[in-house]
């Protein structure tokens, strides 16, 4: 039985799945001579050239070719470079044309037409820049490097973020003539993650799914995932539409649409051109890219519409300034051509009037008092962002009397489909999809699941904190309810009036102990994880106020406040005004976590439409309901490396009761990733409660023993496998507490817990040992072992035996039962063998032994007893090898497949070694070529039929199999 490995169950697989979707494989040696034997080369020239030529044929000449190359090849090697490369595979790029003098677009791709165009891959390719470095995987299309593939073995936890790192991290310092090129890079293990390159957020790296009705869903086939991302014209449907470059406070971003999104911009692009219907309502939880989609949507159909003789009229409405100019900036950025911004409700008007064709990104406050009829076609598409505002007051009305045959596509993070407003949204956009009302849904839990988002756990601050609930429900819930508010502004307008609420939540008094309180939660909880923190005050008047009273407890810089400046504000709000460019600055180095401020103080702006992944803590002293709780709280929902969730601490009391925060119905649950911090308390007193009565059953007092206890309780796999499950369940809880005082009294068992399973996995999975331990045991669990907590005595593990002549003697000696002398001696047989394969590769065949027979004992073919003799037989036979090594003239490959032929017992097996060793290298290819390994094995089988006299061809057969798979192992 084979151990499983990258090569032979990813790699070699991923190959066969490539050529069934038409990939044509280029092997190494193919790939050497395509390259002219130049490792600084990245492209295949020939195939470039030939493909320039055909797909240009009056403006790629033999005289310009080369230029073109050229210019390609001096793509600088930074982000902006991988932009110009993804603008030249969109036909952005231009050649002057000499018969009619003038710049035509260039052509490296043809998208229409996936006949015209070639498809090629390889494996380990070599490339020469600041040092040499292989990748596992490379695909071309035209000659051009599109994609980066680095396989990774299914038995290796996170494999995709090792993969991610060795990309994005390694590639990127190393390799970066190389790298500039291709626009994404892909994982392969068990699943299939892909991400783009030049960006180093790992959250950037994404799960694909295959679609299945309404829905996307995670496939764990190697298969079927590689068979659909993969596939010629899907890989181009990436390349040409979803990978967007764009900006966001003078820094660009680049960004691969995930699953979702792909699947919501084809369903609203279908159902236009098919003319379905027209309208659909797009329910995406907030944070999972609303506005990105809209712009590829956009792309796409403005694309298609115009194959199909039409050139449409495309309108994009947000309702936020900030928003707007945001979009602008992206679309531009995008490579959208004709992009014009409506500067008033007077230009828009002037714009609709005069039927014109294009985009046109516009607030929806500017259709305010819009004529009727403006533009009467029906190809007209406009797509409404945060689309249940737009049902507030009459503006969606004069909108839709305006353009009244247009297609309208709603996008929204919170439909809440109770109160007016909801009930107008679902009216509006969601009619043809009944009985649900919207096209396509990607809930908070699901994205959540796919890594998009990130848990919510929310607490209440201390009773004496909160406000007046006579006030809040007289001033905000019974006017909120009646009344139905969308927006923030709305919100605004209604506690504008609120002056007794006001009055309660901005007493100085209170004021100070929140300050305090938010100071001390702080330091203590948010600062230590390297996480940033809002503070949400009732108004602009609170922020200034909670400025003021945080600077008493706080150093000055660490927090600073945001808000829209008005000329009427008294002296101390005017204190805090920012000019835009120092708002820009602030927004930016907010994101990041090594520049002050930690604390943004804050009413409405930056409430919506602002991302920065490093925010984890939001204080909230600011009523909200339904859609204005949903997105104000999802601000810290963003992933980050080592944030498992975000937290909000309530200073009002709106989580007392999650079912009217949030006024959900029975086809709209509360979403399961919003969690009483409480709840998570009492599931991490449940799970420690049923780890320690497992271990109670073992005796765990301090001794030379104990590991021996917890081997031997833990041997079988199910109480094992149970622990396992329960103790990463904890450790997630932990995670997320830490450093709740609420822990203080769980700190010794848990510890003492933690190391009992680092016992277990060590033992039960040797090859841990060489895996990041970040993956098994997390950052603030893994401090808290190293802090030395007072448990009862360090457990330590069982000292390896050694692999040596005098093995058989320790084990007999070994005070141990049987069960535990296997466990440790297969894990310090499989120790020695990782320490030593490299030099002696025949190691790598005695591992494989060595897996088969504790296989063997766990499917209970054998006993534990002869599991031990047979272990101990292939400990011998390591040391026995690595004594003969010492005294042989072979080199460690030759060695290796010496020892397999020598165990086969053939006659001459030295001899016999040296004729098959030089065989495997007279054809260095045979391992990627079917036609070369049947040449291989016809002259094996020469080799070795002398030598087994009186053995039968099925014998010779499976001798020939075992020395081709050690040399495929060797390759690898």
């Amino acid at each position: 039985m084979s151990r499983i490995s990258e090569q032979r169950d990813v790699q070699n697989n991923l190959i066969n799945h490539l050529l069934a979707v038409d990939w044509q494989y280029l092997p190494p040696s193919e790939i050497v001579k395509q390259r002219g034997n130049d490792e600084t080369q990245p492209f295949l020239p020939d195939v470039l050239r030939t493909q320039l030529l055909a797909l240009n044929p009056s403006l790629v000449t033999e005289a310009n070719v080369n230029d073109i190359i050229r210019r390609l090849r001096l793509i600088p090697a930074t982000l902006a470079g991988n932009e110009q490369f993804v603008q030249a595979l969109r036909d952005q790029w231009t050649v002057y044309e000499t018969s009619t003098e003038r710049e035509r677009n260039l052509t490296l791709i043809e998208y229409e037409k996936l006949e015209a165009n070639q498809f090629h891959f390889t494996q380990e390719l070599t490339f020469f820049d600041r040092d040499r470095r292989r990748m596992d995987m490379v695909l071309w299309v035209n000659g051009l490097p599109v994609a980066i593939i680095e396989n990774k073995s299914p038995t290796v936890p996170e494999a995709h973020f090792e993969a991610f790192e060795q990309v994005q991290i390694t590639y990127r310092e190393r390799i970066p003539e190389f790298l500039k090129y291709p626009p994404l890079m892909v994982a392969a293990n068990a699943r299939l993650h892909y991400a783009p390159t030049w960006n180093e957020d790992s959250q950037a790296m994404n799960r694909w799914k295959v679609e299945n009705g309404q829905q996307t869903q995670v496939e764990f086939g190697l298969e079927r995932l590689s068979k659909s991302f993969l596939a010629p014209a899907h890989l181009l449907a990436v390349l040409r539409d979803h990978i967007i470059f764009y900006r966001a406070d003078d820094q660009t971003h680049k960004f691969i649409l995930r699953p979702h999104q792909m699947r919501a911009a084809h369903k609203i692009v279908g159902r236009i051109l098919n003319k379905e219907a027209e309208t659909g309502l797009h329910w995406h939880t907030q944070g999972s890219g609303k506005t990105l989609t809209m712009i590829v949507t956009a792309h796409i159909l403005r694309r298609e519409m115009a194959q199909r003789g039409d050139n449409p009229t495309l309108l994009i409405v947000v309702d936020r300034l900030d928003l707007e100019s945001q979009m602008v900036q992206n679309l531009e950025a995008f490579g959208f051509p004709a992009v014009v911004r409506a500067r008033s409700k007077n230009h828009l008007q002037e714009l609709l009037s005069s039927d014109h064709r294009g985009l046109i990104v516009s607030l929806i406050h500017k259709f305010d008092r819009m004529p009727e009829n403006r533009i009467l076609r029906d190809s007209v598409v406009v797509l409404i962002d945060e689309a249940h505002r737009s049902q507030e007051g009459d503006l969606g009305t004069y909108m839709r009397a305006a353009l009244p045959n247009a297609f309208y596509f709603g996008f929204t993070g919170t439909p809440i489909d109770r109160g007016r407003i909801g009930q107008g949204t679902f009216y509006n956009f969601g009619q043809p999809d009944a009985p649900h009302g919207y096209q396509d849904k990607y809930s908070m839990d699901e994205s959540i699941e796919d890594g998009s988002t990130v848990r919510l756990y929310y607490t209440l601050a201390p009773s004496e904190l909160r406000v007046d609930r006579e006030a809040l429900e007289e001033e905000f819930y019974k006017i909120i309810e009646a009344e139905g508010a969308a927006s923030i502004d709305a919100v605004n307008a209604i506690l504008q009036k609120a002056d007794k609420l006001k009055a309660v939540m901005k007493a100085p008094e209170r004021v100070a102990a929140i300050a305090r309180h938010i100071a001390e939660h702080f330091q203590s909880n948010v600062q230590p994880l390297g996480f940033k923190a809002f503070v949400v005050a009732v108004d602009r008047e609170g922020c200034a106020l909670y400025k003021q009273a945080l600077d008493q407890f706080l150093p000055t810089e660490m927090s600073r406040v945001v808000y829209t400046a008005y000329h009427k504000d008294n002296e101390l709000m005017c204190q805090y005004h920012l000019d835009a460019e120092e708002e820009k600055r602030l927004r930016r180095a907010f994101r990041n976590p090594a520049e002050l401020p930690q604390i943004l103080i804050v009413t409405e702006k930056l409430l919506t439409g602002y991302d920065a992944p490093v925010l984890y803590c939001m204080y909230l002293d600011k009523p909200l309901k339904d859609h204005t709780l949903l997105q104000a709280i999802a601000r810290v929902n963003r992933p980050y490396p080592d944030k498992e969730s975000g937290l909000i601490v309530d200073y009002i009391g709106i989580f007392e009761n999650l079912q009217r925060a949030l006024s959900t119905d029975a086809d709209n649950p509360l979403p399961q990733g919003l969690i009483d911090l409480d709840v998570l308390k009492a599931r991490f007193e449940d799970l420690l409660h049923t780890v320690l009565t497992t271990l109670a059953e073992i005796d765990l007092t301090d001794g030379e023993e104990r590991p021996s206890r917890i081997i031997e309780y833990f041997f079988d796999p199910e109480p094992r496998e149970a622990f396992i499950r329960h103790y990463k369940d904890l450790q997630n809880a932990y995670e997320i507490l830490s450093p709740d005082p609420f822990l203080r009294p769980y700190l010794d068992d848990y510890a003492l817990i933690t190391q009992v399973y680092q016992i277990v996995y060590n033992y039960f999975d040797p090859e841990a040992e060489k895996r990041r331990t970040e993956y098994q045991i997390l950052k603030k669990t893994d401090a808290l072992i190293r802090e030395n907590v007072s448990v009862t005595g360090y457990i330590t593990e069982l000292p390896h035996y050694p692999i040596n002549r005098d093995l058989a003697k320790v084990v007999k000696a070994d005070n141990v039962s049987d069960r535990v002398k296997v466990t440790n001696l297969y894990r310090s047989i499989l120790v020695h063998i990782e320490t030593y394969e490299e030099t002696s590769p025949y190691l790598i065949s005695i591992g494989e032994e060595v897996e088969q027979v504790v296989q063997q004992l766990r499917d209970r073919q054998i006993s534990v007893e002869e599991a031990l003799a047979q272990l101990e037989n292939r400990a011998e036979q390591v040391v026995n090898a690595q004594e003969e090594q010492q005294t042989s003239a072979m080199d460690g490959d030759a060695f290796a497949l010496f020892w397999v032929i020598k165990g086969q017992q053939l006659q001459n097996a030295e001899a016999v070694t040296n004729q098959v060793y030089a065989l495997l290298m007279a054809y260095p290819g045979w391992g990627f070529n079917a036609r070369l390994e049947q040449v291989v094995r016809q002259e094996l089988y020469k080799i070795l039929r002398p030598a087994m006299p009186g053995k039968s061809a099925k014998e010779m057969v499976a001798v020939a199999e075992n020395i081709l798979r050690l040399a495929r192992i060797l390759k690898e």
